[in-house]
């Protein structure tokens, strides 16, 4: 009789350890899942654009959109309103990107007091490998970081080297995709950057 109180005791006890242990585990599971998701949320709230981005099209106003360069400042388009802006976009992995970089900053510094500005949006990057590159470079024109490529995507660029040129009013002017030959950069990007 005493015998089997004891292991009547012993299997209640074993039975409670078992179900402390199992709500033990439940509880873990259950804010092990919520630290995933507020990470997810986190995660997916940095690295979304907060405004949508539409297709560049000729003759029509530039979406706005805001992008960080390699130095931590926020570029908006529309802070540039007035004032000619090439958007280009490029990487370092791509050859005929780094072909035309030389003569595009040449043509930056030359047309600089005229009011064009540059922006080179670099696609997929990380910002130490922008900044690596450009610091390596002497490139003195803002070089903005599109990790996500949403803005570009959004933008309707999917060919590494495009250039899009914004007026002094805000509408696209051109489009081009390849690389910029130095004869197109001073005769077509020179005629619409006074207009």
């Amino acid at each position: 009789m005493i015998a089997t109180k004891t292991t009547a005791r012993e299997a209640r006890k074993q039975q409670q350890r078992a179900e402390r242990r199992k709500a033990q585990i439940q509880s873990i599971a259950i804010v092990g899942g919520i630290i995933a998701l507020v990470g997810v949320v986190l995660v997916l709230s940095f690295s979304a654009p907060n405004v949508s981005v539409g297709r560049a099209v000729i003759g029509k106003p530039i979406s706005d959109f805001a992008l960080t360069d390699i130095n931590g400042v926020t570029h908006k388009i529309s802070d540039y309103k007035g004032r000619p802006v090439l958007i280009n976009a490029w990487a370092t992995w791509c050859p005929p990107c780094r072909a035309e970089m030389p003569d595009l900053h040449a043509f930056y510094l030359k047309h600089q007091a005229e009011g064009f500005e540059m922006l080179a949006i670099n696609s997929g990057e990380s910002q130490s490998v922008v900044a690596s590159f450009i610091q390596q470079m002497g490139f003195t024109f803002p070089a903005l970081v599109d990790q996500s490529k949403a803005v570009l995507n959004g933008l309707g660029i999917d060919g590494l080297p495009t250039s899009i040129l914004v007026g002094r009013d805000g509408t696209v002017k051109y489009i081009h995709v390849g690389g910029l030959t130095p004869e197109m950069i001073n005769t077509q990007l020179a005629a619409l950057i006074t207009q």
